[in-house]
């Protein structure tokens, strides 16, 4: 009996113990979880250790197992977080973009495991640097309209470029030292606040954001960089027969890297370059067909496409396929002196370049007013979007017509097909006519944004809409510019490049043109006819000896910071 009471007993015990361990494991399980995420080391906030980069910052923690990382940043003005993969190694430092200037803010950081256990931080602050002051390194920006309900959400992008009026053409050594040895990035957010940008020492042309947060660009001195948004170089390329400039990066077998290049999905980049070809008994002239004609060095556009390690895997020649003594406007304009090779005068100007989905690529060149389109493999043109004078019979076949009364693009920039199908560009509008026929004064070649729809089966095409008729005032932009579409909103973004003084452009000429001052503007308009402004934003010249100008190769959206 005492030892059946002793059995019922134990039996009860480890019933208990059981029940009680059960109780223990279901109201202590989160806790459990949280006990296996901790932070070893807490977070800490401090300036991104590059300078290239200054508005931007970074956090250190170290966790003790691998998390998915989400920072929260506010202050009574602003807020937004930014999210990190597991994979991202925070003892290496993750970046934080998006501060404006001059601003406190505190941040929280959370971390979570894949067993889902969180751990968030203690509270932290930061004190955002200011802008630089000095009017040769930072360009003043002010925000004329801004449409909230109308305007693309998210952020801006552009690359401000510096100059002051040269006295000759070809500007004597401090002009084009002053321009071409300084290269910046700029994304403000949609009331023109910078949150982030990015200085370097050469100038910048072409610019994308790859959406991972790295951004490629082409330099003044004939590279290609890709950075992240803490402005280090995550990987460089440099025409191996360039002129000038350091041998930092992969060489590729190229005279030179020009305006544009694309890294595309593959892997590979498809960019720009050039040939210098001496020809015999050319032009010397663009305004005057009998003028005496001499052997002369004139540069024409290649296309190279090439892999990581910078093998060429396709080149292009436009001098074997289109016709060199087509001349443009501009042919003898000193591009190519200005960058070190001298007594070269410029035939076909390029200025974008895209590989299109069916492999094909499309090439926008300036002087010649016309978008090419080239077979991928065989180099073959395929079509050409432009005003049609001068082309050889052999090419006859290959021209897009253009229905109605609408006018031809003319020393355009950045042609793309959106997201309908439709051709989009900056038509600059200069000259508005090519050699030998007299240019249209400058006051009176206004630019704009167009879209024009193409029936690629009967060659013709008929324009859709333009910016033109929008109640800003018209402006006449010399160089630079591009057009594209906002992703949500359905409107068209502007960047008017280089746009000769308003004030003053009864005074110019296109001889003395680069005399002048120069102002740019990002304008966003709706698709409407007419169209509307719903966002505008204007970089102001500063300084006063000499007075400091401010343009952009483009401007672009972007959604949000993907870093």
């Amino acid at each position: 009996m005492g030892e059946r009471i002793v059995s019922m007993k134990r039996n009860i015990y480890l019933l208990a113990t059981c029940f009680a361990a059960i109780a223990l494991s279901a109201c202590s399980g989160p806790k459990q979880a949280t006990a296996e995420l901790e932070f070893v080391r807490a977070p800490q906030v401090q300036p991104n250790p590059n300078p290239a980069a200054p508005l931007a910052a970074i956090i250190t923690f170290k966790a003790s197992s691998h998390a998915t990382t989400t920072i929260h940043i506010s202050n009574e003005h602003h807020s937004w977080s930014l999210s990190f993969p597991e994979d991202r190694d925070p003892e290496m430092g993750l970046p934080i973009v998006g501060f404006r200037p001059n601003s406190r803010y505190e941040l929280s950081v959370s971390i979570e495991s894949e067993t889902g256990a969180v751990q968030k931080s203690d509270t932290l602050h930061y004190e955002s640097p200011g802008l630089p002051t000095h009017a040769a390194e930072f360009p003043g920006i002010k925000v004329g309209k801004v449409d909230t309900e109308r305007a693309e959400p998210g952020y801006r992008l552009f690359n401000p470029r510096r100059r002051i009026p040269r006295d000759t053409p070809l500007g004597n050594e401090e002009e084009l030292r002053f321009g071409e040895s300084f290269g910046m990035l700029v994304m403000t957010d949609i009331e023109g606040n910078p949150v982030w940008y990015y200085q370097t020492d050469s100038r910048i042309a072409g610019f994308s954001y790859q959406g991972n947060g790295r951004i490629f660009y082409v330099t003044a001195d004939f590279r290609l960089v890709e950075i992240d948004m803490l402005g280090n170089t995550t990987r460089s390329w440099y025409a191996a027969q360039r002129p000038q400039g350091e041998d930092v990066g992969t060489p590729v077998d190229a005279l030179t890297f020009h305006h544009d290049a694309d890294l595309m999905e593959n892997g590979n980049i498809i960019a720009l370059s050039t040939v210098r070809r001496k020809i015999e008994n050319y032009f010397t002239s663009e305004y005057d067909s009998d003028a005496p004609k001499k052997d002369q060095w004139v540069m024409g556009d290649r296309i190279v496409e090439f892999s990581p390690d910078g093998k060429i895997l396709w080149d292009w020649d436009a001098f074997d396929h289109m016709p060199s003594r087509r001349i443009g406007y501009e042919t003898f304009s000193t591009y190519w002196e200005r960058r070190s090779f001298p007594g070269t005068i410029d035939w076909s100007h390029a200025n974008e370049i895209t590989k299109l989905d069916d492999g094909s690529v499309m090439v926008n060149f300036r002087y010649q007013s016309a978008i090419l389109n080239l077979d991928g493999k065989t180099g073959e043109i395929r079509w050409i979007f432009g005003e049609p004078g001068g082309w050889p019979e052999a090419l006859q076949s290959k021209l897009i017509s253009l229905e109605g009364d609408a006018r031809w693009p003319w020393h355009q920039h950045a042609p793309l097909f959106t997201a309908k199908g439709t051709l989009l560009m900056f038509d600059n509008g200069n000259y508005r006519a090519r050699p030998f026929d007299a240019p249209t004064p400058v006051s009176e070649t206004w630019s704009r944004a167009v879209e024009y729809e193409v029936d690629f089966d009967s060659m013709t095409a008929r324009q859709i809409w333009t910016s033109e008729g929008a109640e800003l005032n018209k402006y006449v932009t010399i160089a630079m510019g591009n057009a594209s579409e906002t992703p949500s909103r359905n409107n068209v973004l502007v960047g008017y490049g280089a746009i000769v003084d308003p004030d003053r452009v009864d005074e110019m000429t296109w001889q003395n043109r680069a005399q002048f001052d120069q102002v740019t503007r990002c304008i966003e308009y709706t698709r409407d006819s007419p169209a509307t402004v719903v966002w505008e934003l204007e970089l102001l010249p500063a300084g006063s000896d000499p007075k400091i100008g401010w343009n952009v190769f483009g401007c672009k959206i972007i959604t949000e910071l993907d870093i």
